[in-house]
């Protein structure tokens, strides 16, 4: 078995009261689980000195295997890193059965990996080659139907909170939850009088844009930092019009709940369809409104006016805009008059350094161009270079596993004379017993290093193969005309990251 063992816990949402943010079963808290599991290795001879590595996904579905911490583990399993994976539970692990029987039936056998469930008292390696058993299936099964039943009780319930139009989603910027109610509106007066100014400043014809910018320099909070909401992104949390525009055009303010807009098609559904209006579940004076109603149409009639008068001098994009970046704040560049990028991010702050982003797209495009020229040239070279690396390597690591080889050959044989010497007399049985387990001590010295040079070798020819790879995908590159090679252009390209009117930095997709 590999050295490594990964410890996999894990915590759903599910498993929390949303009323008091309290575990329902304590038994299935992240320490709880940790405790278990490090207490079972440690009281398990063949596992306790094993090194051990621990993987955490907390607030992830088991019936979603699309988890960070889960893909992680995986990826490294799939590497040959991880020998042994221990769970509290099959339940911790994953709920749909289809999928969990996947990994337990094939993947992990294949793999090489021992699979332990304690609570469930399974252990991979008591079935060499058996199947996992009835009762471990059914018990899988279960953990599949109670996470389907649990998915069907919530919906119900959720519907039920839907038709009364109580608060089921996100709190708007500028209202709270009540203390009293968790699914009441009140009033949040910290961040209310911003709502009521953009109301007031689009309906007294300011831009969109020039409000974004005015809170911006005066440091108001966004709604995503109010809210401590953390992007994957790079781009620092701020206002923009996309960020004005969408609160304007939010009824919610006026007082009405609105519920019911989208509908999951089945259960696990990724993908909700919107429905039509009539099927929205409509509540007047269901919370305390930040503005009245002729307030919320007298903003929108101003936004849709602007967004008219725009869509005439919109600018049209392709899909090769999609790659270029600003250098500064790693937001996505948009062009202005069609012609020229420039960082959307600028016109909210000023003396931004993105403002120093302006750039014509044929002048990004003749640079590019110039680059990937010499870019495929570089390729060729270096790819050449890894390759005649790596067969060096190869030739040298396959000489010396000869040598090793030949070496254990010996070995063996060396046992086999002092075993017939043995059975001729010639020597003791004490004297018989010293040397072979002397010489079985250097037979798994030999093997060890023979294991660890195939591994070598394996990644040495995988390197070759790689480098030869991106020779030959280089080398067919060099042989398009200017013409072919620029149509081709942004298939090489990764990401293009614009900093002024003197550096771009181009991220490759290959080497």
């Amino acid at each position: 078995m590999k050295e490594q063992i990964a410890i996999y816990l894990r915590l759903s949402l599910e498993d929390v009261d949303k009323r008091s943010g309290r575990i329902k079963d304590v038994s299935n808290s992240i320490a709880s689980q940790r405790l278990l599991i490090n207490r079972y290795l440690d009281e398990a001879p063949a596992l306790s000195e094993m090194p051990r590595t621990e993987f955490c996904d907390d607030g992830f579905s088991g019936t979603n295997f699309d988890r960070p911490d889960f893909m992680r583990m995986i990826d490294l399993a799939r590497k040959g890193e991880i020998g042994c994976i221990v769970v509290k539970d099959l339940s911790r692990f994953g709920r749909d059965y289809l999928e969990v029987g996947d990994y337990l039936e094939h993947i992990f056998p294949f793999l090489g990996i021992r699979f332990i469930s304690i609570n469930d008292q399974y252990d991979s390696d008591r079935l060499k080659g058996k199947t996992i058993g009835m009762d471990v299936a059914f018990r899988n099964l279960v953990y599949d139907y109670y996470s389907k039943d649990l998915s069907k009780k919530v919906k119900s319930a959720m519907g039920v909170m839907q038709r009364n139009c109580e608060l089921i989603s996100c709190v708007p910027y500028g209202y709270k939850v009540s203390p009293d109610d968790k699914h009441k509106l009140i009033i949040d007066e910290k961040t209310a009088p911003t709502v009521r100014r953009i109301f007031t400043d689009i309906i007294s014809g300011k831009s969109c844009t020039a409000i974004a910018k005015a809170l911006n320099e005066e440091g108001v909070p966004t709604p995503a930092q109010q809210k401590n909401i953390r992007k994957s992104s790079s781009v620092t949390p701020q206002w923009t019009h996309v960020t004005i525009h969408n609160l304007i055009g939010n009824i919610k303010y006026t007082g009405v709940m609105v519920n019911h807009t989208r509908e999951s098609r089945f259960i696990r559904d990724k993908n909700q369809r919107r429905l039509p209006r009539e099927e929205w579940y409509i509540r007047e004076n269901a919370h305390p409104a930040i503005v009245t109603r002729e307030e919320y149409d007298a903003a929108m009639n101003a936004i849709s006016r602007r967004r008219k008068s725009a869509h005439s001098v919109r600018s049209v994009h392709d899909q090769s805009d999609r790659f270029y970046y600003c250098g500064h704040c790693g937001g996505k560049l948009e062009k202005a008059n069609g012609t020229v990028f420039a960082c959307r991010y600028s016109r909210y702050h000023d003396g931004s350094p993105c403002e120093a982003v302006h750039w014509r797209k044929s002048d990004l495009e003749e640079i590019l161009f110039e680059a990937l020229k010499r870019q495929i040239e570089i390729t060729k070279v270096e790819a050449r270079k890894a390759s005649n690396s790596s067969k060096e390597k190869s030739k040298s690591l396959e000489l010396s596993l000869s040598m090793l080889k030949s070496q254990l050959d010996t070995l063996s044989r060396e046992k086999l004379t002092l075993y017939e010497a043995y059975h001729e007399g010639k020597i003791t049985a004490e004297q018989y017993l010293m040397s072979k387990d002397d010489l079985t001590v250097k037979q798994a010295g030999l093997k060890a290093q023979i294991e660890d040079l195939e591994k070598q070798l394996k990644a040495s020819v995988q390197k070759k193969n790689s480098a030869e790879e991106q020779g030959e995908n280089a080398s067919r590159l060099s042989t398009l005309t200017d013409k072919e090679l620029r149509e081709h252009l942004y298939d090489a390209v990764e990401k293009v990251l614009v900093f002024d009117g003197k550096c771009v930095e181009i991220v490759w997709r290959f080497g």
